[in-house]
């Protein structure tokens, strides 16, 4: 047993403070409350608050992020499309030993600004010249074992990938992506499930990477595979990702995938970020959750999901960090409620104008649907037989010495910098301590090595 005493901690019911928490050597939660134990084990100058799951991550993105930022010589502009051919040229290097370094370092940056939970959205699967390595899982494992290394909790959910377009033939940039078939695919998911079916913090999802890469009867066969593991795709991200499926499918991206396949709860819907208002109805009517990436989607110019009018429905929503060019749960926020706030010349647009607090309103949305997104269980923070996981804000950074509790959570996510992030427990053991991760210098050695290498 340990007794742990902090500043505070923020429960769905609004902050305990002081708190007292027990906690097992198996590092989960045995008793919390105001009031101490005879001894205190550790007491942290510091309020906790449940850490964010990263619901969208293409790891091996990271060791492209800053070198995009240019327009080459002879590039006439540059848009989503330029951007996709240069990562394609950063994916046809990548080694497996490359990979597990480049996310080890990514995954442990996380862990720092206060993820806790990675759903891996992952599709460079085969080797350099397109062939399925020996080990069918080679690319998935070396992922796995780059979350283990950094200590984050990981939802794997390899994507099917086989044609290049709505109608079109696999292409040779692509072919580190590919599956031959569905039962390919579907053989690959039964593998993993089954080495990983014993670890508590591996999951195993599955998905499309997107609309255009499969076609209408694979997409309808993948959406139904299991309805119990959470399903990712890509979908409605450009407007002539949308126009191509129109000419092809005779219908939008959300709406041909809310009418023709069975998308439930169980399916997260990447990016949507050109929706009509039907559209959007159709994503709220099937229970279905938005994962947005509001700086890969600003840095990509993706466009504005009207998030505002979609919470005023009811819809569900979570974030993630993408394609990595930033790194940080509340700048994510902050960028899509701005974002909105400048549209539409108004504050606390979230709320709709109900009472209440756009923190309070975003982060629960953050906290719950990020879980959903990971094939979780949907718990209250810090629960009684939960894991202690918690990130740890400094109580002695700028703004958090308030005697109230009142608008401290608002504190954290509207106004604070990462530098306000202390650390983060995971399983009741420090991971992130001090700002830095307790592993930093062995990974980041070896992933500089990772990235030097890389042209």
């Amino acid at each position: 047993m340990k007794n742990w005493k902090f500043k505070g901690v923020y429960l769905k019911e609004g902050w305990l403070s002081p708190a007292y928490i027990t906690t097992d050597d198996s590092g989960n939660i045995v008793q919390l409350s105001d009031k101490g134990p005879a001894v205190v084990d550790e007491s942290v100058n510091g309020y906790a608050i449940a850490p964010i799951t990263n619901a969208h991550s293409h790891a091996f993105q990271y060791a492209m992020a800053g070198l995009t930022e240019n327009i080459p010589e002879g590039q006439a502009g540059d848009n989503f499309w330029s951007w996709r051919d240069r990562m394609y040229r950063i994916a046809d290097q990548i080694t497996p030993e490359q990979t597990e370094a480049i996310a080890t370092m990514l995954y442990a940056e996380m862990l720092r600004v206060g993820y806790d939970h990675v759903v891996e959205f992952h599709y460079l699967r085969n080797d350099k010249n397109g062939k399925c390595y020996d080990n069918p899982n080679e690319m998935s494992d070396r992922l796995i074992s780059a979350a283990k290394k950094a200590g984050i909790k990981m939802t794997l959910a390899p994507v099917y990938y086989r044609c290049s377009d709505f109608g079109k033939d696999p292409s040779d940039a692509q072919k580190r992506f590919q599956f031959s078939s569905t039962d390919e695919y579907f053989r690959h998911i039964d593998s993993l499930r089954s080495s990983y079916k014993n670890d508590q913090d591996v999951t195993i999802g599955f998905g499309l990477h997107s609309m255009r890469a499969a076609t209408a009867e694979e997409i309808k066969e993948i959406i139904s595979y299991n309805k119990e593991m959470p399903c990712h795709l890509h979908i409605s991200e450009q407007t002539k990702e949308v126009n191509a499926c129109v000419d092809y499918l005779g219908a939008r991206p959300v709406e041909w995938l809310t009418n023709e396949t069975e998308v439930g709860s169980h399916c997260h819907l990447v990016h949507s970020t050109h929706i009509t208002e039907s559209e959007m109805k159709a994503i709220i009517k099937a229970d279905a959750n938005v994962v947005l990436c509001p700086t890969t989607e600003g840095n990509l110019g993706d466009g504005f999901f009207p998030i505002a009018d979609y919470m005023k429905d009811g819809g569900r929503w979570c974030i993630g960090s993408d394609s990595h060019i930033a790194l940080n749960p509340f700048e994510e926020l902050r960028m899509l409620d701005y974002g909105q706030r400048l549209t539409k010349e108004q504050r606390n647009t979230l709320l709709n104008g109900r009472m209440g607090d756009s923190a309070e309103c975003a982060y629960q949305t953050l906290i719950d649907n990020g879980r959903r997104a990971a094939g979780k269980d949907i718990l209250n923070y810090f629960e009684v037989g939960s894991a202690l996981d918690a990130v740890v804000i400094n109580a002695d950074s700028p703004l958090m010495g308030r005697s109230s509790d009142e608008g401290r959570l608002a504190t954290i996510v509207y106004a604070l910098d990462i530098s306000a992030i202390d650390g983060q427990i995971i399983n009741g053991t420090w991971i992130v301590k001090s700002g830095s991760h307790i592993d930093k210098e062995k990974i980041l050695r070896d992933f500089t090595k990772a990235l030097c290498e890389i042209q």
